[in-house]
């Protein structure tokens, strides 16, 4: 696999990788002031896109908002042509919707909508723990000793919430699967909203951090194993308490 990337800076502050295969992961990091050169892909668009995505999956664009061109553009400094595209993008990832009339809103999930996506989810994690186990460095298991310190110190639930996406990408980048990648890149954004919208609801009555901590650890020793089996279990067994959760969780309306 080609393991050239282009590092980019966000308008949040956040830095970002593409990878040749196309995909995009958002690794959060000190606020950068310089933009990518000319010669990086990423246009306006992409950055205007990457805000608005970070908006809704904090809660700060709860579901249902209705969008506009012209005020999002005023409110983030840029015309309406990047903002029109970002849209679009939004909406190609799941987190926008059109209706007939042209309006744009904040998608609501369902409970068919979380349910599909953790099974997709469960899917794709379990293939990209076994092949860590059997594909990693000592680098990549320095990157989740390290997310897994920083999880220890924070502090803030949206904070925790990057983090802990972050961990996964790490994990997904091991599997050394160009096209696992690739497929992890398209349903990123509604596995990052569905994170972040049940570990608020959680986090009213379980230490959602302390939990995601002890897990995440648990994960870390299935992959130093080198033992693609129970890596693949250490995924099953993070993720499935996810499913209990939200069948637990009050899903209040969402699409048809």
């Amino acid at each position: 696999m080609d393991r050239r990337r282009i590092v980019y800076n966000c308008l949040d502050g956040s830095r970002g990788i593409v990878y040749n295969c196309g995909m995009t992961i958002t690794q959060s990091n000190k606020r950068q002031t310089e933009f990518a050169s000319t010669h990086s892909r990423l246009t306006l668009a992409d950055h205007v896109a990457e805000r608005i995505r970070n908006e809704i999956i904090s809660g700060v664009l709860s579901p249902g908002t209705m969008l506009a061109e012209i005020p999002t553009a005023q409110r983030l400094e840029v015309s309406r042509v990047p903002v029109r595209e970002a849209f679009r993008e939004l909406e190609h990832d799941g987190l926008l919707v059109f209706e007939a009339n042209g309006r744009c809103r904040v998608r609501t999930l369902t409970a068919r909508d979380f349910d599909e996506i953790f099974n997709v989810r469960l899917m794709l994690e379990t293939e990209s723990f076994r092949l860590a186990a059997l594909n990693h460095s000592e680098p990549d298991l320095k990157a989740l000793r390290n997310n897994i310190r920083q999880m220890e110190r924070v502090r803030s639930l949206n904070r925790m919430t990057i983090l802990d996406i972050e961990f996964h990408d790490q994990i997904m980048e091991m599997s050394r699967q160009s096209r696992l990648i690739h497929l992890w890149g398209v349903m990123r954004s509604q596995i990052q909203l569905f994170t972040a919208i049940l570990q608020r609801e959680i986090s009213a009555i379980k230490n959602i951090r302390d939990i995601s901590i002890e897990a995440h650890k648990k994960c870390l020793r299935g992959i130093e194993s080198r033992d693609p089996n129970l890596a693949r279990q250490c995924a099953i067994d993070h993720l499935e308490p996810w499913s209990g959760w939200l069948k637990s969780t009050r899903l209040e309306g969402g699409e048809a």
